[in-house]
C-alpha cells in the first residue's frame, strides 16, 4: 500500500516531471422537458453533427447528452472548458434542461426511449445500430444512466525519467503500457474506496424499478427508493451491470492478454444472444452481431485503458498498434450539488489516487481476485457507510475504515509530489478533505443526498428538479467569452459539414462496411 522509500524519494525529487499531465472529461446528462419527462426532441442542430463533433455528442439514447473536454494541461482548465460547453449548451435548449443525477426517472416504457441517431453513413449507421443491441440485451432504461468520465495521462517528461530509474530496456510506449496496466489492476483492488467516496445514487426514482424486484426500501413519499447505508446504486445489480460479463474474464495483466481477450469475446457468439436474433423477423438488422461483445465498448468497467483511435479503427486494434496512452476513470456519479457534476476537490484526489495507484507495486490477478472484486463492489455501493463494514481480500476480511485511513496515509506522499509539481497545495488539501469523508460518513455526497429525500415527503424527482432548474438558471446567467463562442459555433458548423463528406462518401452497404470493420486480425 505504501510506496517503497526509494520511490517515495525518487517521486518527491522528480515531481516536476509530473507538471505535463494531461487531463480531459467526459459529462453524461439526460435531457427532459419543463416537466421532468425525457426529452423526445432531437438533438439540437446548433450543438453540431453528434457523429462528428469532438466535444458535444450523444451516447446511448438521442437525450443523453455527452459532454467531451480535449485532453488539457490543468484542472482549472478542464473544469472551465466544461462548464462552458455547458453555457454553450444550455443557450440551445429552449425549455429544456439537464437532468443532474446519475440515475434517471420519468423514462416511460423501455421502447420508448428514443436511440442516437447519427446520420446516414456506416459508421453512424454503426453506431445506432450497436445501441439497438444493447436495448436487446440489457434494456434501453438501463443504458440512460449517467457518470463522469476522467482521461488522465502522464507526459513524456516523466516516462523518460521512469525508464532511466528502471534501467528500461524498451521503448517509452512499452513502459507506458505495463506501467497503466499496472495502474489499472490496483486501481480495481481499491475502487471500494472511489465508490464510497464518489458515490452519489443512493436513492433511485421508484418509476425505474417498476415491476421488478429489488431490495430497496421506499421513503414516506413512496416515489423514493433506497438503502439507508448506499453510495452508488448506480454501480449496483440495479444500474449499469452487466451479468453475462461477470463470466467473462478479461485479464488485465499485460496489453497482449488485454486486447486478445476482448478481440476474443467480439468473435465468439453468445446462446441468448444469438437467440435474440441478428436479424429481427422483419428483415431488419437489430445488432451488430449475436457475440458475447458487439464491440470492445460494450465491455464494461471502472477503468479502462485507452488510446485515441483513428475513424474505421477499432480500440483494441489501436492499442495493440500503439499502446496505452491514457486511462479513463469511469466510476464518477454525477455530483448534484456542483452545476458541472464534478468539483476540483474530486478532481484533485482523483489524481492523487490515479499517481498512488501507478507506482505502488501491482502484481498481476491471481483467478479467486475477480471475485473478490465484484463482492467488495457489491458491499460498498449498497451498504459502504453502514459503520464496521469489512471487505476482502487474498487474506480473509478487513475493516473498510481502518485499511481505507492507512490508504489515504500513504497517499501523502503522491499529494506532496502533485503539489510541488504545480506549486499549490490543493491536492493534499483534497486529500484531508476526502479523508473527513471516512471519519464522518455524513460528508459524503451520499448521506448529503438522503437528507434531501427522506424527511417528511421529498422525494427523488422533486429534489433532481429543483437542482435541474437552478443549474439551469446558474447556466443562462454564465457570460460566454466571444472566442469561445466563436470557436465552439465553428465546431458545431464543421462537424455538419464533417458528417455530410462522410455520408457523401460512402461506396459500399452497411453489411459490408461491418464486414470490413471487424476484418483486421490482431497480430
Amino acid at each position: 500500500m505504501h510506496l517503497s522509500p526509494n520511490m517515495a524519494n525518487w517521486l518527491l525529487d522528480q515531481a516536476h516531471s509530473l507538471r505535463g499531465m494531461r487531463r480531459g472529461l467526459e459529462k453524461e446528462s439526460l435531457r427532459i422537458d419543463a416537466t421532468g419527462q425525457l426529452a423526445m426532441t432531437p438533438h439540437p442542430p446548433g450543438l453540431g453533427a453528434a457523429l462528428t463533433h469532438p466535444q458535444i455528442t450523444t451516447d446511448y439514447s438521442e437525450a443523453l447528452l455527452e459532454l467531451i473536454t480535449p485532453a488539457l494541461p490543468s484542472i482549472d482548465a478542464a473544469l472551465q472548458h466544461l462548464d462552458d460547453l455547458h453555457t454553450f449548451v444550455y443557450r440551445h435548449l429552449a425549455d429544456e434542461q439537464l437532468w443532474p443525477h446519475s440515475m434517471p426517472c420519468r423514462l416511460g416504457q423501455d421502447a420508448d426511449i428514443p436511440l442516437a441517431q447519427y446520420g446516414r453513413s456506416n459508421s453512424g449507421r454503426m453506431k445506432t445500430l450497436y445501441r439497438n443491441g444493447l436495448g436487446l440485451r440489457y434494456g434501453r432504461k438501463m443504458q440512460t444512466i449517467a457518470g463522469i468520465h476522467y482521461n488522465l495521462s502522464f507526459p513524456d517528461t516523466f516516462w523518460q525519467l521512469r525508464a532511466e530509474q528502471l534501467a528500461w530496456p524498451g521503448d517509452l510506449s512499452s513502459l507506458k503500457s505495463r506501467d497503466y496496466f499496472s495502474l489499472v489492476r490496483n486501481f480495481q483492488r481499491h475502487s471500494w474506496l472511489l465508490l464510497y467516496l464518489y458515490g452519489a445514487s443512493p436513492a433511485v426514482c421508484a418509476s425505474f424499478l417498476a415491476g421488478k424486484q429489488h431490495p430497496l426500501i421506499a421513503n414516506a413519499s413512496g416515489h423514493t427508493l433506497y438503502l439507508p447505508h448506499a453510495t452508488s446504486l448506480r454501480m449496483s445489480d440495479i444500474g449499469y451491470q452487466n451479468h453475462v460479463q461477470a463470466g467473462l474474464k478479461v485479464s488485465y495483466n499485460d496489453l497482449q492478454h488485454y486486447v486478445h481477450d476482448l478481440d476474443r469475446a467480439i468473435r465468439t457468439p453468445h446462446p441468448d444472444f444469438m437467440a435474440l436474433g441478428v436479424v429481427s423477423a422483419t428483415g431488419q438488422r437489430q445488432q451488430i452481431s449475436g457475440n458475447i461483445l458487439q464491440i470492445e465498448n460494450e465491455y464494461y468497467g471502472l477503468i479502462r485503458p485507452k488510446r485515441s483511435v483513428h475513424r474505421g479503427e477499432r480500440p483494441a486494434l489501436a492499442l495493440q498498434r500503439r499502446g496505452v496512452e491514457y486511462v479513463e476513470l469511469r466510476c464518477v456519479d454525477l455530483n448534484p450539488f456542483s452545476p458541472r457534476g464534478i468539483d476540483t476537490v474530486a478532481a484533485h484526489f482523483l489524481e492523487v489516487f490515479a499517481l498512488h495507484m501507478l507506482l505502488m507495486e501491482s502484481p498481476c490477478f491471481q483467478a479467486q481476485e475477480h471475485a473478490i472484486l465484484s463482492e467488495n463492489q457489491r458491499r460498498v455501493v449498497q451498504e459502504g457507510r453502514r459503520p464496521g463494514l469489512r471487505l476482502l481480500d487474498g487474506q480473509g476480511e478487513f475493516d473498510f475504515r481502518e485499511r481505507a485511513l492507512a490508504l489515504f496515509e500513504a497517499m501523502a506522499v503522491s499529494a506532496a509530489a502533485l503539489d510541488r509539481a504545480y506549486d499549490e497545495q490543493r491536492y493534499g488539501q483534497a486529500l484531508q478533505a476526502y479523508r473527513l469523508r471516512l471519519l464522518e460518513p455524513e460528508r459524503c455526497l451520499s448521506a448529503r443526498i438522503l437528507t434531501q429525500l427522506l424527511p417528511e415527503q421529498g422525494s427523488f424527482f422533486e429534489f433532481a428538479m429543483q437542482v435541474a432548474n437552478d443549474t439551469r438558471t446558474h447556466y443562462l446567467q454564465q457570460p460566454l467569452a466571444p472566442t469561445t463562442l466563436a470557436s465552439l459555433q465553428d465546431l458545431a458548423a464543421s462537424s455538419h459539414a464533417e458528417q455530410a463528406a462522410l455520408e457523401a462518401s460512402d461506396k459500399i452497404d452497411l453489411t459490408a462496411y461491418l464486414a470490413a470493420y471487424f476484418e483486421p486480425p490482431l497480430a
